[in-house]
């Protein structure tokens, strides 16, 4: 049986085109992680390649599983088999791994998270003697980051305007990246860097893997920075065979480094593309579809598509006009309630989407009060609270005592006697003699340099590092981290052992040895470094999964890539969306249209826009005209909305008098 038979024209076209460069625009709900699959399948069976000599860029540890799923489907393929399918980072964290000695790093080395970062970035903001007055560590960060997606050193970066940081950050990033080395540590973006780096600067190495991804994909290539570009151009740069997949009008990532002009660009970086466009679209309905449209066609800077769909046209969107922002979250509310129980629709198939974080909060105060099971999808996640990360810190400097960043967090966690003047003699003496915070450790023991008590808490700590790191050879990691629990008596160190944050902190140690321990039963081969770097790369959509029937509330930034029946996008005003702050940092307007464009075409069926005529905001009450984007919507296609009605087209309930839920 012919498996394309599957496709729609314009997707099979996509799919049998197999070499050189090809531009696949796939407007949203076209379809494009089915041609995707469906394209690794058709390499893989007419072209009799190996699984391993493709490789598949996601931007998500949920779309790059759920794309070797689908592949190990259509060709039933056994479920080990090897299918280089993953997130840029993900990619690069394993090639380091195996590269490392090239760069200066052991295999062991860490992935230092956000927060770690940030830390380590107070940190040496605090050595430099710089006071957050003059600069915050975050827009350091932040600063920094950039730097590196765009390939620039301490030497050479570009600070654009910001004449009163140019003495200010090249000197931490320059001591950031020391402190790095040291704990033999990369940040996300040096994943990424370190081997663009070393495919340009060796030879035989980036021929070897030129040679090994013979065919190169990367879905949401709009959303694709200058590194990650740099290093697809690199692996296809011997054999041209690179497919690259996205949408122009949802390129929303401006902010964090994503360069448009990728995929605007395209055509003129790899000469002979093949255009396809992909404009059947399979999620909405045909009112969403022509309001997406009508919207996004303001847009300067774009290909161009027009999406069309073969489903009914549909209810129209419908328009909340509430007095305040508690009047919009009690009618938002009331409604979804009436369509969960009157309608069916399962909570988990209702979503709430907003500019900014702090609108969430009249929402979630209305959710809790009617008692609806709801997510936050973004916040802040499990694996950054404050115990899961001291006892991760512990499994990390079991692995690799040298990792001064964990170390650090963890030398006076419990209390053992180590405090702060004591950790900050350790770490003077570490940068005079250029030594690892463990180094340290076994310097200042060797030579005697502490008061007797901290002598004594030190060279226990030290000698308990080294039992770890023998125990990481010899025991499970479940088995490990319950050692480590009891041996530092963790747990009672928390205090009261019946209070209600005691219990709560309790039960996210246990299930982060839950975790543990499922992740070593599915992956029985992997080390905890593997452990380390699944946790390291995950994107909060990723944790959406297993969460029971429950409202998602998120921001439209995190909308990205999914879908629901129903949305609801609230505080349609200004100067909120368009956001009046973005406009000012950066002008944009159009991102925040193409923000609004991502936001609709996520509803399948029923899309709810809503706005307050007043609204608190930053402290003070303020009166707000609605959005410029809902003018932008032909008024056939809008409708009033009253929760108190009950006969709203394409509702299958009961006539009579509702009952007030």
């Amino acid at each position: 049986m012919d498996f394309l038979e599957n496709l729609n024209p314009m997707q099979r076209k996509a799919v049998e085109i197999t070499e050189g460069p090809q531009l696949i625009i796939a407007g949203a709900g076209s379809g494009k992680t089915r041609v995707i699959t469906y394209k690794i399948a058709h390499i893989i069976l007419t072209k009799k390649v190996p699984p391993w000599r493709i490789f598949a860029a996601t931007f998500t540890n949920k779309a790059a599983n759920e794309m070797k799923e689908r592949v190990i489907r259509l060709l039933d393929l056994p479920g080990d088999v090897k299918l280089n399918i993953s997130t840029f980072h993900s990619l690069c964290a394993g090639l380091l791994r195996k590269e490392a000695h090239k760069l200066g790093l052991t295999p062991h080395y860490s992935i230092v998270d956000e927060k770690d970062q940030l830390a380590l970035i107070k940190d040496c903001l605090r050595l430099l003697e710089i006071p957050k007055e003059v600069c915050q560590p975050s827009c350091c960060q932040n600063l920094i980051n950039f730097a590196k997606i765009n390939m620039q050193t301490p030497e050479n970066m570009d600070l654009g305007g910001l004449f009163n940081l140019q003495d200010i950050i090249p000197k931490a990033y320059e001591l950031y990246q020391k402190r790095l080395r040291e704990s033999d540590a990369a940040d996300f973006e040096d994943l990424i860097w370190y081997i663009v780096k070393l495919l340009k600067e060796d030879g035989e190495t980036r021929r070897f893997y030129q040679e090994k991804y013979h065919y190169i994909l990367v879905d949401e290539y709009q959303d694709t920075n200058l590194l990650q570009y740099e290093l697809i151009r690199i692996l296809a740069g011997a054999h041209g065979n690179l497919c690259v997949v996205g949408d122009e009008d949802q390129s929303i990532y401006s902010w964090r480094g994503a360069q448009m002009s990728n995929i605007l660009d395209f055509p003129e970086h790899f000469k002979g593309t093949e255009i396809i466009k992909l404009e059947q679209n399979y999620r909405s309905t045909g009112a969403i579809l022509k309001a997406a449209d009508c919207v996004i066609a303001r847009n300067q800077e774009r290909i161009g598509k027009t999406l069309w769909s073969e489903r009914p046209f549909g209810d129209p969107l419908f328009l909340i006009s509430a007095m305040t922002e508690v009047d919009e979250a009690k009618t938002v509310v009331e409604t979804i309630l009436q369509m969960h129980h009157l309608c069916r629709i399962p909570l988990n198939d209702i979503a709430i989407f907003y500019r900014q974080n702090s609108l969430s909060r009249a929402f979630e105060e209305e959710i809790r009060h009617r008692r609806i099971n709801y997510r936050i999808v973004g916040g802040v996640r499990f694996y950054d609270r404050a115990e899961v990360k001291d006892l991760l810190a512990y499994l990390k400097s079991a692995v690799n005592p040298n990792n001064s960043i964990a170390l650090q967090r963890i030398i006076n966690v419990p209390a053992r006697g180590i405090g702060d003047k004591s950790l900050q003699k350790l770490l003077l003496i570490g940068r005079e003699k250029n030594l690892t915070l463990f180094q340290t450790l076994e310097h200042v023991i060797s030579e005697n340099l502490l008061p007797a008590k901290t002598h004594s808490c030190v060279a226990k700590f030290a000698a308990d590092l080294k039992r770890w790191n023998k125990a990481v050879q010899e025991e499970s990691p479940f088995l490990l981290l319950r050692r480590i629990i009891e041996e530092t008596e963790y747990i009672e160190s928390l205090g009261d052992p019946h209070g209600i944050d005691v219990i709560s902190r309790k039960e996210n140690i246990q299930e982060l040895q839950n975790s543990i321990q499922d992740f070593f039963n599915r992956n029985p081969d992997s080390i905890l470094e593997d452990y380390f770097e699944t946790l390291a790369l995950t994107a909060p959509v990723d944790e959406m999964q297993g969460n029971g029937d429950c409202l998602s509330l998120m921001t439209l930034h995190c909308a990205k890539g999914l879908e629901f029946d129903t949305v609801f996008i609230v505080g349609m005003e200004e100067p909120i969306f368009p956001s009046l702050r973005a406009l000012e940092e950066t002008g944009n307007l159009e991102e925040e249209r193409r923000l609004f464009y991502v936001g609709i075409t996520r509803a399948k069926n029923r899309l709810f826009l809503s706005c307050a005529e007043s609204r608190m905001f930053h402290g003070s009450r303020s009166w707000n005209l609605p959005s410029m984007f809902l003018e932008e919507i032909p008024t056939e296609l809008l409708q009033k909305w009253d929760a108190r009605r009950y006969d709203w087209p394409g509702m299958d309930m009961p006539k009579g008098k509702l009952r007030r839920i």
